[in-house]
């Protein structure tokens, strides 16, 4: 990953979050999107989210969800809204777990997400935003707060028109709440409702005949399958969490790079724990590869974790390897 590149998305995402609402407010009529070009333009760049650098998409993003904000205000209809929602939560996305950017910057488009999903009555949508929004309270140990935003986002799923992968990503991710707020025991019977509602590819079973809408991208059953890897890591159950999360790797697209290292650093955590500090360096070392082709920052986070881990053995040539990989900036 460029650092430069990453430094310059991080300050256009803080000045366009920072500047939406006053914009939308002052901006004339005359300059409005089209709503139809504002849809079009939104299904690119749920594209792109999972092949261009992080640093450049989102200044893009930011500027298409501050252009959402504007549309807005004039009232548009639902399909209009569901863009609009979409939109602000792809940016929050980018700046959290791509970009490692946290507070306001987020929670600024992640409202901005809930609110447009709301006024157009989408209900899965605007759960799959309280979702979202359950990550930073997990994150930082706000256990009430992020439970509290769950449980909302699962009552938005009982109104019959949200299809079991989403109610599936929300036990997970609430599994992984879990783990992050230190009670990994609980996250498997999350995971199992997970896997028990989870409906494979050739059965949907959810919006369409076809499956899960088209922003619902970021989970599959190799992704379950990895939720589940970290909570066995977590739980210090080492030899389950080696095997679910090689199925995991198995399972991943060859070009799913994000959710790849990030497998890949908890498969190392695994090496450190059976005491295997080179296999665990050569791991972390491929995660590192990946975050080099597209930049991740929540998979450099877990590998900076892991290699905290190997402190016994920093005099290693592999690990001083490792570290002079970190200090370059993760690439």
């Amino acid at each position: 990953m460029q650092r430069r590149t990453f430094l310059a998305g991080a300050a256009a995402a803080g000045l366009t979050a920072k500047s939406s609402a006053a914009y939308a407010s002052s901006a004339p009529a005359s300059t409005l999107p089209d709503p139809a070009a504002y849809v079009a333009t939104t299904a690119r760049l749920r594209s792109r989210y999972w092949i261009e650098e992080p640093g450049r998409l989102l200044p893009v993003v930011a500027e298409h969800a501050r252009h959402g904000a504007r549309l807005l205000a004039e009232r548009p209809e639902g399909a209009h809204c569901s863009a609009i929602a979409e939109t602000a939560l792809l940016a929050s996305r980018i700046a959290f777990f791509d970009l490692s950017l946290r507070g306001l910057y987020v929670r600024r488009w992640q409202d901005l997400a809930l609110e447009a999903a709301n006024r157009g009555r989408d209900g899965s949508l605007a759960a799959a935003v309280l979702g979202h929004m359950a990550f930073a309270p997990a994150w930082t140990g706000r256990g009430a707060e992020a439970r509290d935003t769950l449980a909302a986002a699962r009552e938005r799923t009982t109104s019959g028109d949200a299809g079991p992968t989403l109610r599936a990503w929300l036990d997970a991710i609430a599994a992984e709440a879990e783990v992050r707020l230190g009670t990994p025991d609980a996250a498997f019977p999350l995971l199992d409702r997970a896997a028990d509602t989870f409906a494979p590819p050739d059965t949907p079973g959810s919006w369409t005949a076809d499956g899960p809408p088209a922003w619902l991208d970021w989970f599959s059953a190799a992704r379950l399958e990895g939720f589940r890897g970290a909570a066995e890591v977590a739980a210090g159950r080492s030899a389950e969490a080696r095997a679910t999360l090689e199925r995991t790797l198995a399972g991943l697209p060859a070009h799913s790079h994000k959710q790849r290292a990030m497998t890949l650093a908890e498969l190392a955590a695994t090496a450190a724990g059976a005491r295997e500090p080179q296999d665990a360096c050569r791991l972390l070392e491929e995660a590192l590869d990946l975050v080099g082709v597209q930049g991740y920052a929540t998979a450099v986070d877990r590998v900076r974790t892991v290699r905290a881990s190997l402190a016994p053995w920093s005099r290693e040539t592999f690990v001083r390897d490792v570290d002079d990989r970190l200090r370059a900036g993760g690439g």
